[in-house]
């Protein structure tokens, strides 16, 4: 397992808290059709989940200054967990890569988010990185 994977886990976990559900890790694992997390993966999971829910105000405020011309209401669910989480990373994960951290966030987009959202999510993000 990679931190791929663990990143996908705590988009699903904000997503599901963000359409009015809750998933736990272990639900948002199975709906992935994943093998287990390693503890490790597990972790880095937990850590982006609840690292995002302890700054979202932060994490927000960022979004919000670097969506031109786009609300946190406006942005589309699935994009916004993404962005969360990669912005939490860009902010309070200092032993990620900004590269990494951003590659991974498009790729997420590619995967689940809608025809533009890797566009989006990739400029959103380089503009955090500049100034973080």
């Amino acid at each position: 397992m990679s931190h791929t994977v663990s990143r996908e886990i705590a988009m699903k976990r904000l997503y599901a808290e963000t359409v009015g559900g809750v998933d736990s890790l272990e639900d948002a694992l199975e709906q992935s059709e994943r093998e287990a997390l390693s503890e490790e993966d597990a972790l880095f999971s937990d850590r982006l989940y609840e690292g995002v829910h302890a700054h979202i105000e932060e994490i927000d405020n960022e979004i919000s200054a670097h969506a031109k011309d786009w609300s946190i209401g406006r942005i589309a669910k699935v994009d916004l967990s993404i962005l969360r989480i990669a912005v939490y990373e860009l902010l309070y994960e200092s032993g990620i890569p900004v590269g990494a951290t951003v590659n991974e966030a498009v790729e997420l987009a590619k995967e689940f988010g809608g025809e533009k959202s890797s566009g989006f999510i990739n400029g959103v993000l380089g503009a955090v990185a500049k100034v973080h």
